[in-house]
């Protein structure tokens, strides 16, 4: 190494220039050297070289700090160091492994100096020998530190262990004294632990126990291990026990000290004692017990006695065993496995060996034995032979295979339960689910068991569990437990649901485990909900018997409680459905909802609503499509408001009230929600069900004041005898307009009364076909005629009337059919003079007919200006009038009612188009024949 201890002058390159410079170098070398015999097995090169990068950065700062002077350059502790310890205890490093790769670091940059001729100073030596001695004592104590921490925790471990085991465990150093006592022993003595270490048995027992245990101690520390019966006081009497004992070896390989496991076998020495004491008074008694099978086994396993009871449990007499080996009561697959032979050599070994198994029957049955084998020995403990008492416990295998059937059978309804259980400790921690609770909130058992109860709970509870949890351990106030509550779960998902909630608690020894019962209400919650709304519904909806209030209030209810738009749609006279009720969830959002009112479904049409009304049968479509919208929309325009409104479910429910189809609910969602669509469509259906009810009331209520508002106008105008006036001044003014000697100026005079009363005369004829229309409907008397001659007729006598305008007339096809001449008449007068009273003088009308199969159509087209939208719906309704209607027109609003009636009373339609730029055009379309 080229070691400068005097430095006289700045030299090119430092030592901790070299480490920085020959960084990555350095490493590579460094790892190299450990896989050559000082790293555990086939370790990731990342494991390998865990901090050493950023240590090498920590070693070159040290150097540079000597360089600039400062006096305590080497740290007192490095924290890479410390990590570095915990790591390789962590990858399979010993501690002198541990050493030795710092060893090796700095042999590498030493040998890296060599190489590279850099000169290095006497202090920047010591710099780096004493950050590597202080690197070893981080990394060795942080080594220790973690090593020594695990090793306590197994020590818990055996610990506990131990302390469960059903015999006493402890062990003793070379003087006697005890080390470690298990919670059986602490039992036995009746002392707590701390009484117990520390001392010998001489403290612990009478003197004579003492100095037994201290003999058998002595032979267990000369290296045997050995098995004594020992004999102990307790408060209950003396008590015998097996105790094996056996050396623990010290540092040195020497026993420094024993174990022992002590095992109470009183009741075996009292049945042994027993035994012996009997023997006799036995062999008296055994010839008649029937209950037991009780014979003597040689010490060749032959049979030498048979009693009363052997004959029965077994089926053979004494003259057919004695002799004959044991194992002949045996199965061929014990005997084979050398079942019977092991029995004897335990019995022998031990004093006495019992077992259940399979017997046969000399009938060839197999039957359940319990079987206890004595091994008989005389005075000088010389084997004599056995005592075999068996006794037949199929009954008994029979009950425990009914026990366990039922134990399955109970673990069965557990698994299967509807409802959730699940259980935890006292910290909250899940302990165990049964499948419903998995299915319930959406999680695996392997996601939920370890973890705390609260990943079920939304907030706030979740922040508030492990308080609540404290303060119960803390006050035993229950506030959940024992009893049971309504709360909320939260779901994998993240959903929030409803749930009944009750709470066990139930102490073991090692703690509490509290059970709970958790039950998803969600659809309970659900039909409150809807039980609650249905009432909500019937109320609102029976409060009024208008027809535009009650479906005012169900659209509001709809979009409230169920979607984010509603719109109805209720059949006309015309037996086409109109859109008369609207409503959205976001106010915002109400106009362009609006605009949708002139796009009711067609009948007859491919519109999903109007199949739906057609089969009176309700249609739920979860997630609506392309081709969904396209059939429901009526033209391109009615699409494009579609798209607008972004509907992505729908529920379409038929209103039907006394067997009779009024319209239909169309409900509107703008999110997909298919889990819960069949419980939306439900309540949909509830709704429709109440509303179809109550506008059936609103429609009945409705008619019923029409009723009497239209005797009332007929009374007040018919019943005044005005048609006898009336004739009377017509046929006088017919009279004067007769006359010549009148002037001009009374003519025109004579002519404006006559006019006057004649519209006055028609004011009353409608009044009296809107009568008959609303009483039962305009009588029709259908005969044969030609259609298109009877309106070319007609159209000529308006044109005649109106000589200022132009009529133009077109009719092609066969006209020939069956309709009231005098009715048809009163149609086309009625829509053609209706199209002139609302057309432009200078344009024309136009009036056309043809044949259509087994039907022929009317259209009477004008060029005025569009009908209002909201004026469309209630067109044919009575005393409608449009805006051009004014004073001195003698009209009641009542033409286009009537014409639809006499339409109707041919059982045909009648419809209307009215659109900006193309002007207004009435269709009526009629059947040849009435059916």
């Amino acid at each position: 190494m080229n070691l400068d201890p005097h430095p006289t002058g700045p030299t090119t390159t430092s030592l901790a220039e070299l480490l920085e410079e020959r960084h990555e170098e350095l490493i590579q070398r460094w790892t190299g050297r450990l896989r050559e015999g000082i790293a555990p097995g086939e370790l990731y090169q990342a494991e390998l070289e865990d901090h050493i990068g950023d240590y090498l950065w920590e070693l070159g700062a040290v150097l540079h700090r000597y360089q600039t002077g400062e006096e305590r350059a080497v740290p007192e502790w490095s924290p890479g160091a410390r990590e570095h310890g915990g790591q390789r205890l962590r990858v399979g490093f010993d501690l002198q492994a541990l050493v030795r790769e710092y060893h090796v670091l700095r042999e590498c940059i030493l040998d890296l100096v060599e190489e590279t001729g850099v000169r290095v100073t006497l202090g920047e030596v010591r710099a780096l020998t004493g950050f590597i001695t202080t690197s070893i004592a981080e990394g060795v104590a942080e080594y220790s530190r973690q090593r020594d921490a695990a090793l306590r925790l197994s020590e818990a471990r055996l610990h506990a262990l131990l302390d469960e085991a059903p015999a006493s465990i402890y062990a003793k150093d070379a003087e006697g004294r005890y080390l470690f006592a298990n919670r059986y022993l602490e039992q036995l003595l009746g002392r707590p632990r701390e009484e117990i270490l520390g001392r010998d048995d001489s403290v612990l027992f009478p003197p004579e126990l003492a100095d037994n245990y201290r003999a058998n101690d002595a032979r267990v520390m000369e290296g045997e291990v050995c098995a004594f019966e020992e004999v102990a006081r307790t408060p209950t009497g003396p008590r015998t026990y097996l105790s094996v004992k056996f050396p623990l070896p010290g540092a040195e390989g020497f026993p420094a000290a024993l174990g022992g496991i002590s095992t109470d076998i009183t009741g075996r020495k009292r049945a042994e004692q027993a035994q012996y004491e009997s023997e006799e008074r036995f062999r008296l008694l055994v010839e008649n017990v029937e209950d037991y099978a009780i014979y003597m086994i040689d010490a060749e396993g032959r049979v030498r006695s048979w009693n009363t009871g052997a004959e029965r449990i077994k089926g053979y007499s004494a003259q057919e065993v004695l002799g004959k080996p044991f194992s002949f009561f045996y199965t061929p697959e014990d005997v084979a496995a050398g079942v019977p032979g092991r029995c004897l050599e335990n019995a022998a070994r031990h004093g006495h060996c019992r077992m259940e198994g399979l017997r046969v029957h000399k009938d060839g049955h197999r039957f359940w034995a319990d079987a206890v084998i004595t091994a008989l020995r005389d005075e000088h403990g010389v084997l004599r032979g056995f005592s075999d008492v068996t006794r037949d416990i199929s009954k008994r295998k029979r009950a425990e295979q009914a026990v366990r059937e039922t134990s399955q059978r109970m673990q069965a309804i557990l698994e299967t339960a509807v409802d959730g259980i699940v259980t935890i400790d006292e910290q909250g921690v899940i302990q165990g689910v049964n499948p419903a609770t998995t299915r319930i909130f959406g999680y695996t058992p392997e996601e939920l068991i370890g973890r705390n109860v609260r990943i079920l709970m939304p907030e706030p509870y979740r922040a508030e569990h492990d308080g609540y949890m404290d303060n119960y351990l803390r006050t035993e106030v229950r506030k959940i437990i024992g009893n049971g509550r309504e709360v909320q779960g939260r779901r994998k998902d993240g959903s929030v649901f409803p749930l009944e909630l009750s709470v066990s608690e139930t102490l073991l020894p090692q703690g509490r485990l509290f059970t709970g019962m958790v039950r998803d209400i969600t659809e309970r919650k659900r039909a409150e909900r809807t039980q609650a709304f249905f009432l909500e519904a019937g109320t609102v909806l029976s409060q009024s018997l208008d027809l535009g209030t009650t479906l005012d209030k169900l659209t509001q209810l709809a979009v409230t409680h169920l979607c984010d738009y509603c719109m109805v749609d209720l059949l006309g006279e015309d037996g086409q459905l109109h859109r008369l009720g609207l409503a959205a969830r976001e106010p915002e959002k109400q106009p362009l909802l609006e605009r949708s009112r002139p796009y009711p479904p067609l009948l007859g049409s491919h519109s999903p609503m109007a199949r739906a009304l057609e089969r009176g049968e309700a249609i739920a479509v979860p997630e609506l499509t392309s081709a969904w919208m396209d059939a429901a929309a009526r033209n391109a325009e009615h699409r494009a408001i579609l798209e607008e409104l972004h509907p992505r479910s729908a529920a379409l429910v038929p209103l039907i009230a006394r067997g009779r189809k009024l319209g239909i609910v169309n409900l509107v969602w703008t999110r997909p929600h298919p889990s819960e669509f069949t419980a939306d469509l439900e309540v949909a259906k509830g709704l429709a069900d109440r509303a179809a009810v109550a506008i059936d009331n609103a429609r009945l209520y409705q008619q019923a004041q029409e009723a009497v508002r239209v005797r009332e106008d007929v009374v007040a105008i018919v019943s005044h005898d005005l048609r006898n006036p009336l004739n009377a001044i017509t046929l006088s003014a017919t009279a004067l307009l007769k006359r010549e000697d009148m002037d001009e100026r009374t003519a025109k005079a004579v002519s404006r009364i006559y006019a006057a009363a004649d519209r006055a005369s028609g004011m009353i004829r409608d009044l009296l076909d809107f009568t008959l229309a609303r009483v039962g409907g305009i009588p029709v008397q259908p005969r044969p005629l030609d259609f298109h001659e009877h309106v070319r007729r007609v159209v000529d006598e308006v044109q005649v009337a109106h000589p200022e305008r132009h009529i133009d007339f077109l009719a092609r096809g066969d006209g020939r059919g069956e309709w009231d001449e005098g009715r048809l008449a009163q149609v086309v007068t009625n829509l053609v003079g209706n199209a002139l009273q609302h057309s432009p003088a200078g344009t024309p009308v136009r009036v056309s007919t043809w044949s259509e199969g087994p039907d022929v159509c009317l259209e009477v087209h004008n060029e005025g200006g569009p009908i209002p939208a909201e004026l469309l719906p209630g067109l044919f309704e009575p005393y409608r009038q449009g805006p051009e209607a004014g004073e001195g027109r003698g009209s009641l609003g009542l033409g286009l009612y009537i014409t639809r009636q006499i339409v109707l009373g041919h059982q045909g339609t009648l419809e209307v188009r009215s659109l900006k730029g193309e002007g207004t055009t009435f269709t009526v379309r009629l059947p040849r024949h009435r059916h």
